[in-house]
């Protein structure tokens, strides 16, 4: 029971304050601090929402840059155990041809064999992609399958397997953001934005492209360059590559010489290989489609079906030891060694061949950096053969040049693709190259085929048209989508 006489004193008090000469009156006060408090209130209310969001966007690319470092961590340890080494050219370098071929066998039988029991285990088996739940989903990854897919990447890339460790990474980062978002209660709205978030930092974390992440979101995932839906997600993207450079690994993704400004005959020859990479890269895709439409359906045994494809990627690397990875290796002795064309074109194909079945077997990973490391290759034996006057004195250019032309011709994304290899590298005069010959390869890639290498992922059926969707910023202000336009109708006969 609370003693009324214990306030006596506090009251005594005010009422002495109250009386001295110039005191300011107890009611005023409180008018004064509720009308700040209304006017507070009326202040937030009001606020875009984009505003508190990359506060949130902040921590959010703090944690996926954590995420991302520890999957490469976790891939690190494992090589440790059948190599000592940390990259995947040179453990297979330093083995004997037999376990060339153990290993990746293993590695994929194991990382199917987690995937089959996942399907088995999980009332869940398969969940949406992080980029289907920004664009079309409700910004929910499902935990299980999710960790199931990371956990068998993890041990297929480990073990030397020709895809890409990046796209699970990201994915990883995503999946993370996810549960945040979860657990903050935010709306699908804000979920959707947080996921998207995660994704460029978890891109930022994984090349050192912060730029390139934001691009990466908003020409692949969402569409187009809306610069209000991003503010956030540029901040996730900063916030990723500043914790990554600051803990874990400073300076760009690779290292490369100086590339020399840029002339009106580099750029004819980086139209060139624009152009040439534009027919290539719907023939890539094709392929990757291709194999793995008709090879599935063969072996219904995941496991088996992973393995398979890896006792072929291990012969492969009997030939050459770049046959492992996902070709990091590879692009920065393209950048830096020279290359006879024999032995590029021998490295080109034998990667082609086992990029293509490790898809075709549907080992988790993505296609980003093996699809740089093959558009390295088609730009220096470019340049062995094909280049026009003496554009030849700067091999990584044409390197670089490659890689971006390719990428665009399967994305669809040139400001991304142009963007990235100059963050790669640092190298800035590249970009005055990269970017028209970018733009060639994916008008190019676009006209001899629609869907870009991330249809699937993104949910988006063949004949998808119609209204235009909603972004992330209507969704987040309650702005309603312009339907299409209606097409006139024919005039009569």
């Amino acid at each position: 029971m609370v003693q009324i006489g214990h306030f006596v004193p506090a009251a005594r008090e005010r009422a002495a304050l109250a009386a001295r000469p110039g005191a300011v009156s107890i009611k005023r006060v409180h008018f004064v601090s509720s009308a700040m408090q209304g006017r507070l209130r009326l202040f937030w209310l009001n606020l875009d929402p984009m505003v508190p969001m990359t506060l949130v966007a902040a921590l959010i690319g703090f944690i996926s840059a954590i995420a991302v470092e520890g999957f490469r961590q976790a891939m690190y340890a494992i090589m440790r155990i059948y190599s000592g080494q940390e990259h995947l050219v040179a453990a297979a370098t330093g083995l004997p041809l037999w376990a060339r071929v153990v290993i990746p066998t293993a590695g994929a039988f194991a990382g199917g064999l987690i995937m089959w029991a996942g399907h088995r285990w999980i009332k869940r088996p398969r969940g949406p992609e992080y980029m289907e739940a920004v664009r079309v989903g409700d910004g929910v990854l499902p935990l299980g399958p999710n960790l199931t897919r990371t956990l068998s990447s993890l041990v297929g890339v480990s073990s030397g397997i020709t895809i890409g460790r990046e796209g699970t990474m990201i994915q990883f980062a995503a999946l993370v953001s996810s549960l945040l978002g979860r657990i903050g209660r935010a709306d699908a709205a804000h979920r959707r934005l947080i996921v998207a978030c995660g994704a460029a930092a978890g891109f930022a974390g994984a090349y050192h492209a912060p730029i390139a992440g934001t691009l990466f979101v908003s020409e692949v995932i969402l569409g187009g360059l809306a610069l209000r839906e991003i503010a956030a997600i540029l901040v996730a993207a900063v916030m990723g590559e500043l914790t990554t450079q600051a803990l874990f690994a400073t300076g760009p993704l690779y290292l490369s010489h100086v590339i020399p400004v840029v002339g009106f005959s580099d750029l004819l020859d980086a139209l060139l290989i624009g152009a040439l990479a534009g027919v290539l890269g719907p023939a890539f895709l094709w392929l990757l489609d291709t194999a793995r439409r008709r090879y599935q359906p063969l072996i219904d045994f995941l496991p088996l079906r992973m393995g398979i494809m890896g006792l072929l990627i291990g012969l492969l690397s009997m030939l050459r030891p770049e046959v492992w990875g996902n070709g990091y290796s590879v692009v920065q002795s393209l950048l830096v060694d020279h290359w006879a064309l024999s032995t590029l074109a021998l490295v080109f194909v034998l990667r082609l061949i086992a990029v293509t079945a490790a898809s075709a077997a549907g080992i988790p990973g993505g296609v980003l950096t093996p699809t740089l490391m093959l558009g390295g290759a088609i730009g220096l034996m470019v340049q062995h053969t094909l280049l026009f006057g003496q554009a030849t004195h700067a091999q990584a250019l044409w390197v670089l040049v490659g890689m971006g032309s390719l990428l665009a011709a399967t994305t669809h994304a040139p400001a991304m693709s142009a963007i990235m290899v100059f963050e790669i590298t640092r190298n800035y005069n590249v970009v005055l190259a990269a970017m028209p010959a970018c733009v060639v390869a994916s008008v190019i890639g676009s006209l001899l085929r629609e869907r870009s290498v991330y249809a699937e992922a993104l949910g988006l059926k063949e004949d998808q048209g119609g209204e235009r969707k909603a972004t992330l910023f209507d969704a987040l202000t309650g702005r309603q989508p312009r339907p299409a336009a209606t097409p006139p109708e024919p005039p009569d006969a």
